[in-house]
């Protein structure tokens, strides 16, 4: 039997491209017969689904999230990163420790499941090297701890336990093999529970739903739901339908058993938390979605609906995000997924340049500039329309911080007329400095902690200047993009008025007085930099250029009327002014770095 899967919600599209990566890896590494090699075809709205293959996906998906998630290679890499800086000998100690924690890490985790290996002969062993003459002995160390990690059953149970507990535990509540009770399933165990839980229910509602269209007594359908009772849904089928006739079967069928997610398909199932715990909510409270009083099914949906939100994980793009700055931050695992209106295909390919540049730990502005110089060749209402999502959601603390950033056209524009300008900001400021631009944000406030941070740790100063310098370009573009030229010359300007001020203070220097102490024109200028800066964070426009006034009195240098552009902001505003000549201020680079950075 063939099904049509349509695109839909995010949820359902991020589904249909993990199905069928699924799919695919299967058909590749002949876990999936290829008599069904035709069984999944990709159609502009979606999928087209063979239902014989079903019972071959579980095993594919496992072993497909098994590749994806190897702990044999990702220790592997770490280690081997680790032996790298070992080498070196200044940096052999800090080297060691972290080689050390992940060899006893794995291994007590091995000693668990496999007590039988020879982990602790390597712990002796690995215990014993303590200085850089014992290079060669820590190497031989970290082979034989490969070999043993890569071994199949080894490597199939750690990984089974990691991406169940790191990956899957962000997307489904406790159903099924996910369920603490099965956590000493081995690998037949969980495909045998995926069978189970998520194939056989769509095979059996889509013969109900064959028999019910086709039947023309309620004995047809009755006699169905006796041959099949031991599957819940129709035990509780039957008994709510003994009494009624065919017509009032088929009227509470389009009335309260319809898939919302898939029309046409019959609903046993609820949209909640275990489904999708991202944005899934108990039933039972989830009195805001109940209709007519029905609050047994407030968001019915179908089984096939179930099993393609199970594929989620396969679909989207795994990583580690770093939030919030210096001190004050948290790296939480996300889960991203570029949505659009394109057709399916082109979604397909757009999610796996995502997911491939992730792996590469390209940073977002890139991966935005990439993603959009395809689409900008389309019509305008494909550019309006294509938006990146990314969750990162915990099942046991209900939490979870989803973000959408939309991509208007004016960004369109500036991630292709701009490609890569923002290299020069450090990594961690250019993360948030770009998702604060795709969630609508003035991104200020990034370059602002961005000035602090350079004031504080000594950063290199050209960073915020570009920061600066592309807000005010992205700025322009949201009002027409006139006059980008001669806007980058005014950030420009005022940088280099920061620099003059700067270069003028420190030629003066300090007086020297036996009686008196004077600081030093370095710290003179972190000091007037901080009052400055505070001015600026606070709207303090009076105390800025008050500030400023005596800055350039005491420089003896004449002031631009571009500051007047900080009153009446007709063609900077007050953000872009103080900003860029803080930066100015700040500046130790040479001409030749600006002159590299300006264009």
């Amino acid at each position: 039997m063939k099904i049509e899967l349509r695109m839909g919600e995010w949820m359902v599209t991020m589904g249909l491209v993990g199905l069928y990566r699924v799919f695919e890896y299967g058909l590749r590494k002949g876990i999936i017969d290829p008599q069904h090699r035709q069984s999944v075809s990709i159609h502009p709205q979606g999928l087209e689904l063979e239902t014989e293959v079903l019972p071959q996906l579980p095993r594919a998906y496992f072993l497909y999230l098994i590749d994806e998630y190897s702990v044999a290679k990702r220790d592997g890499e770490r280690l081997r990163h680790y032996l790298g800086q070992a080498k070196k000998e200044n940096s052999f100690s800090t080297a060691l420790s972290s080689i050390k924690k992940t060899i006893t890490d794995a291994g007590k985790k091995i000693q668990k499941y496999f007590p039988d290996e020879p982990v602790e002969q390597l712990f002796e062993t690995l215990k014993s090297v303590k200085k850089p003459e014992q290079l060669e002995q820590l190497e031989q160390c970290i082979a034989e701890f490969q070999q043993l990690l890569s071994k199949e059953a080894i490597n199939e149970k750690l990984t089974l336990n990691y991406f169940k507990a790191a990956v899957l535990k962000s997307f489904f509540g406790q159903v099924s093999f996910l369920n603490v009770s099965n956590n000493n399933l081995d690998l037949e165990g969980h495909i045998e529970r995926f069978q189970a839980d998520y194939i056989i229910p769509v095979q059996y509602d889509l013969q109900f739903e064959h028999v019910f269209r086709s039947a023309s007594t309620e004995n047809e359908v009755l006699h169905f739901l006796d041959e099949h009772a031991e599957y819940g849904p129709f035990k509780a089928l039957k008994r709510a339908w003994r009494k009624k006739k065919l017509p009032q079967m088929r009227e509470e069928m389009s009335a309260l058993y319809e898939c919302m997610l898939f029309s046409g398909h019959v609903a046993f199932y609820n949209f909640e938390e275990m489904i999708f715990s991202p944005i899934g909510v108990s039933t039972s409270n989830a009195f805001n979605f109940n209709w007519n009083l029905q609050d047994k099914q407030p968001k019915p949906i179908s089984s096939l609906a179930k099993l393609v939100l199970f594929f989620a994980p396969a679909g989207a793009a795994i990583y580690l995000k770093k939030e919030g700055f210096q001190e004050q931050n948290e790296y939480r695992m996300y889960a991203g997924f570029v949505q659009s209106d394109a057709a399916f295909s082109e979604i397909l390919q757009k999610n796996n340049h995502l997911k491939q540049m992730k792996q590469q730990k390209d940073p977002f502005d890139r991966i935005v500039s990439k993603l959009v110089q395809s689409v900008t060749k389309e019509a305008n209402y494909v550019v309006d329309h294509l938006f990146f999502l990314e969750f990162s959601s915990d099942y046991d603390s209900k939490k979870t911080h989803l973000h959408y950033y939309h991509l208007p056209l004016y960004l369109a524009r500036y991630f292709v007329e701009y490609p890569g300008k923002l290299d020069y900001v450090h990594y961690d400021y250019r993360e948030q400095f770009i998702q604060d631009v795709l969630r609508g944000v003035d991104p200020a406030r990034v370059i602002y902690q961005y000035l602090r941070d350079c004031i504080e740790n000594g950063r290199s100063h050209i960073g915020p200047y570009i920061a600066v310098r592309e807000r005010s370009r992205i700025i322009q573009l949201k009002r027409g993009g006139k006059e980008m030229e001669k806007t980058d010359k005014r950030v420009y300007a005022l940088y280099r008025c920061g620099q003059e001020i700067r270069k003028a203070l420190e030629q003066a220097g300090s007086p020297k007085t036996a009686d008196h102490y004077s600081a030093s024109p370095s710290k003179k200028i972190i000091a007037i930099a901080y009052r400055l800066l505070n001015a600026a964070k606070a709207g303090d426009r009076k105390s800025f250029l008050d500030t400023l006034f005596r800055l350039h009195m005491s420089a003896d240098q004449p002031i631009s009327p571009l500051f007047l552009n900080a009153l009446h902001e007709r063609d900077l505003d007050f953000p872009a002014v103080a900003n860029a000549f803080i930066a100015g201020l700040l500046s130790q680079g040479g001409q030749g770095e600006q002159e590299e950075v300006v264009s």
